[in-house]
């Protein structure tokens, strides 16, 4: 018999960052639990899909040692119920858990702990240190560029390259490319791919924990990324991402300098007619105006203009609005930069007087 003493919100918190990792759907029951791993090192919870895993360590007492599986879904639904600021008591025996906070009482079935999934975390290999809210930042800036069909395989994920000094986030869909870069003290150099899948579960977890440091560690097979109660490890991705930068512009004709909102809220006018036709958008750029503009053959067309700062050649060019409109999200500045080479090359676009991440749209062609 184990026996555990923990209080609710800390039970509630770790629980609901591990089980972010558990899949929907499984055919093994045992892949839907949680593994409670009791020990003189402390409690630990578990959680893994098999590519990514989670080790979170909970505060509390306990009188015994041993390892235990429980249904996790069941587990959450019932402490998100319970008084946050209650104890809750555990006590485990070969295939039950029973549960108690206050006047309430479950007893919940435990699975065989020999057939949950090990989950070997990474202590070798190249190792960098960065704070939780840069590391969240960077997936922000560059996860919604990534491919969302699991069949491609080699965009269906984000590129990470350390090097230089540098750490590269890159992720494209084929159409859009989003890079994002933070400075760093390490020296060594490597570069992987880890699925879309892991990095959304990598950044639910990372988002629980923005005031800590954490530790980022690849060991040619594995990435890891460690805090003080909080250990994920992710398979990559064994298939190599394109050569972003032949995607890159070498050099500009045309820049454009203009606020953030003011484009934005004329993108999603401009949406409303570009969605009932040729799903484009046409930027007309002149001296110091640039006017949007989209038809549709059964439901009108639609022109915005805006005024604009502008250096280099005019140009006229044509995109996916959306596209447009999803990089505005993603830039934090009041104004942006749009740098254009021609009519039929990639658009790059820049927060304004900001390094570290841009956003690269393949154009429409103009009919």
């Amino acid at each position: 018999m184990v026996r555990l003493k923990t209080n609710v919100g800390e039970f509630t918190s770790k629980i609901s960052i591990v089980s972010k990792t558990i899949p929907s759907k499984t055919i093994k029951p045992i892949m839907a639990c949680i593994l409670f791993d009791i020990s003189h090192d402390g409690t630990f919870l578990h959680a893994t899909d098999l590519e990514t895993g989670v080790k979170a360590r909970m505060e509390s007492e306990a009188d015994g040692e041993g390892k235990f599986a429980v249904d996790a879904k069941t587990v959450y639904e019932i402490v998100r119920t319970l008084p946050n600021e209650e104890e809750v008591l555990l006590e485990f025996s070969s295939n039950l858990m029973t549960l108690e906070c206050g006047r309430s009482k479950f007893r919940l079935p435990t699975m065989d702990p020999g057939d949950f999934p090990e989950i070997s975390l990474t202590t070798e290999g190249n190792t960098l240190m960065l704070d939780a809210k840069t590391i969240n930042d960077m997936i922000e800036r560059v996860t919604f560029c990534a491919a969302k069909d699991e069949f491609m395989r080699n965009l269906n994920g984000v590129f990470w390259e350390i090097g230089n000094g540098f750490l590269r986030l890159v992720a494209s869909d084929g159409f859009r490319l989003a890079l994002s870069e933070e400075r760093l003290n390490a020296q060594s150099e490597s570069s992987f791919l880890i699925s879309l899948k892991s990095m959304k579960e990598l950044q639910s977890i990372v988002e629980s924990c923005l005031d800590s440091e954490i530790t980022i560690r690849y060991d040619g097979k594995r990435l890891s990324l460690n805090t003080k109660d909080i250990e994920t490890v992710m398979r990559v991705v064994e298939i190599d991402f394109p050569d972003y930068r032949k995607v890159l512009p070498k050099a500009f004709k045309s820049k454009v300098v203009l606020p953030r909102d003011e484009i934005s809220e004329a993108l999603k006018r401009t949406m409303v007619i570009a969605k009932r036709g040729s799903e484009s958008v046409r930027l007309e750029i002149s001296e110091d105006t640039l006017i949007l503009s989209s038809r549709s053959p059964d439901y009108g067309e639609v022109n915005e203009e805006i005024p604009i700062k502008k250096e280099g050649e005019d140009i006229t060019i044509a995109f996916n609005p959306l596209f447009l409109l999803e990089a505005m999200r993603h830039v934090h500045t009041e104004e942006v930069e749009l740098n254009f080479v021609d009519s039929t090359s990639p658009l790059q676009i820049n927060p304004l007087n900001v390094e570290g991440y841009l956003y690269i749209i393949m154009p429409i062609r103009i009919v």
